[in-house]
């Protein structure tokens, strides 16, 4: 899955020449926490967010009054305050890469960009995990499978040949790494086929788990 099919394409954004208040207008208009700065072409060059605004305002203990303190914002360019170092994802990049850059960086969205480093989306956290439930497949009923392997070449082959010959459809695979074992999670649709449990075991391999989840409202 890429990030072009996640990320949202209507991305509200800013040029440097804007005043801080123009840009802190903006962002409590609609609720946004962080803005993208553009250039004409739509080039990255910077990104505000809401920390950048609360620290480029007068601190409470500050004699200013709003109104004052309103005045030294609109002198204020975005430009200025804005984090020019922006970590970005490319829009053909995995979904996994924007993941790990999410939770590196501990931050709730990337601007997307695209081989000319021209914005072309924004993809947030939220997305990543509407993305894992789908993949995991959690909007559709189905069985879980927990075995324990031997990291070995044609283990995958053999478990998906039992499913095959019972004509059971697999959702979805996920492993787990634990040291001298692996732990493979196969979600299917077992909905008359329970007794491809018992071949599996016949097989050799060791089921640690099954559990049946229906499909999420």
């Amino acid at each position: 899955m890429q990030v072009k099919e996640l990320m949202s394409t209507k991305v509200v954004t800013v040029s440097e020449d804007k005043t801080m208040l123009e840009a802190r207008e903006v962002m409590l208009n609609n609720n946004y926490r962080r803005l993208p700065v553009v250039d004409d072409i739509r080039r990255i060059r910077g990104i505000i967010t809401d920390g950048d605004v609360g620290r480029s305002q007068p601190s409470d203990a500050s004699t200013l009054s709003k109104y004052e303190a309103s005045y030294l914002l609109s002198k204020l360019k975005v430009k200025d305050i804005m984090t020019k170092a922006v970590i970005t994802v490319h829009q053909d990049d995995g979904v996994e890469i924007a993941a790990y850059q999410l939770y590196k960086n501990k931050i709730g969205a990337l601007p997307v960009v695209d081989d000319e480093n021209k914005l072309c989306g924004i993809i947030t956290d939220s997305d990543v995990f509407r993305a894992f439930v789908d993949i995991m497949g959690y909007n559709k009923t189905s069985t879980r499978l927990t075995i324990d392997v031997t990291d070995k070449v044609g283990v995958m082959a053999d478990l998906c040949q039992i499913f095959k010959e019972r004509g059971i459809n697999i959702i979805n695979v996920v492993t787990h790494n634990r040291g001298d074992v692996t732990e493979i999670m196969i979600r299917a649709d077992m909905t008359n086929g329970m007794d491809v449990v018992e071949q599996i075991r016949e097989a050799g391999y060791n089921i640690t788990d099954i559990s049946t989840l229906k499909a999420a409202r």
